[in-house]
């Protein structure tokens, strides 16, 4: 019995009080509510990437296209979704994944590939000539094409985030809100004065 006594005595000299094991719950709930922020930032700029290499793939199909057509970019259609229809039935796109962003996902086939499987907007009316910061291809939404640009009313994919924007000189990047001088809510699209009235299909 004196035996089983001290061995018990033992136990509760090594072993955790209540308060000591709450303090480091709750340690432990700090550090994972610090955690969680970080995380979601190193996930949607994982996100922005994959939407910028989808973006620059779809601007390079495009601009393969004009290089056949004397520099002149697609004409064919008054809607983004009807410029990549036509290069889907012109055998020059055969998938429809690169077409797919923040919010937008990608068609199952290119048989049935619909306005909301499409998270680019398409500026009408270019060619290879422009300068080459004009845009081509943006994240829909945007409705004029200005040194700076509000996001206020885009209501889809990346929202007040930023944007993804493809060139006519073959760059391609995500704009994050609020950077280059533009206040929060707004994109710098960086067009150096450049007047652009051209049409941009959502």
């Amino acid at each position: 019995m004196t035996t089983f006594i001290c061995r018990l005595k033992k136990l509760k000299a090594n072993s955790f009080t209540l308060v000591e094991l709450l303090v480091v719950i709750s340690i432990i709930g700090l550090l994972a509510g610090l955690a969680v922020p970080a995380i979601q930032g190193g996930l949607d700029k994982a996100k922005q990437q994959v939407d910028v290499s989808n973006i620059r793939q779809s601007g390079l199909i495009l601009f393969t296209d004009a290089t056949d057509n004397n520099g002149v970019f697609s004409t064919n259609a008054n809607s983004s979704l009807g410029v990549f229809q036509d290069l889907i039935s012109r055998q020059l796109l055969n998938s429809t994944k690169i077409l797919s962003g923040n919010g937008y996902p990608a068609a199952t086939s290119t048989n049935n590939l619909q306005a909301g499987n499409i998270a680019w907007a398409y500026v009408g009316g270019l060619s290879t000539s422009d300068s080459g910061q004009i845009p081509l291809l943006l994240s829909k939404g945007v409705s004029q094409l200005a040194d700076t640009v509000s996001l206020s009313g885009v209501q889809t994919g990346w929202k007040q985030k930023g944007m993804c924007v493809y060139r006519v000189g073959g760059s391609a990047e995500f704009l994050k809100s609020g950077t280059g001088g533009a206040a929060a809510g707004s994109v710098n699209l960086g067009l150096g004065g450049t007047s652009v009235t051209n049409p941009i299909y959502q």
